[in-house]
């Protein structure tokens, strides 16, 4: 019987797409770009661009 590794060799664990879509939205919300410009219509891709859109526009509160 063969064994499988137990480590993944051929870096799939770097490729998420999420993580780039994710600073697409935060960018887009920094630039001031309206959220109906999201440029995905699949639906885990438009939530992830949303997401970094808005924990862009989230109030830092400055708390002492």
């Amino acid at each position: 019987m063969v064994k499988k590794p137990t480590t993944c060799t051929d870096n799939r664990r770097f490729n998420n797409p999420h993580k780039t879509v994710y600073a697409a939205g935060h960018r887009a919300a920094l630039d001031g770009l309206p959220v109906h410009s999201c440029p995905h219509r699949h639906p885990a891709m438009r939530n992830s661009w949303l997401k970094g859109f808005t924990a862009a526009q989230q109030i830092e509160l400055p708390f002492e």
